[in-house]
């Protein structure tokens, strides 16, 4: 079980995003348009965005809205018609009694790792672990340029799909699905540029509280520079910028199941982060 510090002492109210992305109402519209199967529920401010998958139906990080008992009451009545849900929940929203009464149960938690995005570039890196930092100086020494532009997708893409095909991971993404995912406006994508080249770019969703690292790659002829470093370093500070309090790391396996899953821990904790937990509940 990985142990994580938790520096920035964040409590559930901080990280408690009712302005996250994967219920927003532009992220339900480009499901649709990707073809898959979309169900939203309201009950007064709050609501539940839920999509098919092939085992069941699917809520990831929600309800949006103010946590109400009576609303999640309303709207669990309003999804039981459907069949194999699984909800991972905005930790407010985890009200045990309510779910149990509707059917669902308690199924562990998935695990992400916020890290704090405010301070001066000294007070960033102080958070960090001494290799994390020594990295990240070792970046910044390098000369690249931090782009936000999702016009240099098609010089992202061809290293990042490689990465993903190597590592066999679930979270591959085409291009095309990339292209339409970054005209949505609470999508970015930002690039460590050396030259004509893309040394390391990372597609992040921004939320309500934090800006969510979500498809990552290193461009392999400048992974001795630690370009990705630069991009989460830098995108730090871009999301400080727009009133964001954390960089997302989107994800971390505490069962450290395999060597793989320790070196991205290992990677994502280096920066100094908090891990947090959302409650997942299954029916």
């Amino acid at each position: 079980m990985v142990r994580v510090e938790n520096r920035a002492g964040i409590t559930v109210e901080d990280f408690h995003d009712y302005r996250d992305f994967h219920q927003d109402g532009e992220r339900m519209r480009f499901l649709r348009r990707q073809g898959v199967d979309v169900r939203r529920f309201a009950a007064g401010d709050a609501a539940m965005l839920l999509e098919k998958a092939e085992d069941g139906w699917f809520m990831w990080k929600g309800p949006s809205g103010v946590p109400d008992a009576g609303a999640l009451r309303r709207l669990l009545a309003d999804c039981a018609s459907l069949t194999g849900v699984t909800l991972v929940l905005q930790p407010g929203w985890e009200m045990p009694d309510v779910l149990a009464a509707a059917g669902f149960r308690a199924a562990g938690r998935f695990g992400t790792l916020l890290v704090d995005a405010r301070g001066s570039d000294e007070e960033l890196l102080a958070r960090m672990r001494p290799s994390t930092r020594s990295r990240v100086r070792r970046a910044l020494r390098s000369g690249f340029a931090f782009i936000e532009d999702p016009g240099l997708l098609g010089r992202f893409h061809p290293f990042y799909a490689d990465a993903m095909r190597t590592a066999d991971s679930p979270d591959f993404a085409s291009e095309e699905y990339l292209r339409e995912l970054l005209e949505l406006p609470r999508v970015r994508l930002f690039s460590a540029v050396s030259g004509p080249e893309v040394a390391a770019g990372s597609v992040c969703l921004v939320n309500g509280t934090s800006v969510e690292a979500r498809y990552v790659a290193t461009n392999p002829e400048f992974r001795a520079q630690a370009a990705l470093n630069f991009v989460h370093f830098r995108t730090m500070k871009w999301a400080a910028e727009h009133g964001k309090r954390y960089l997302d790391l989107s994800g971390i396996d505490t069962d450290g199941t395999s060597e793989k899953t320790r070196l991205i821990n290992r990677f994502k904790l280096g920066f100094g982060g908090s891990e947090c937990g959302y409650p997942v509940y299954c029916r």
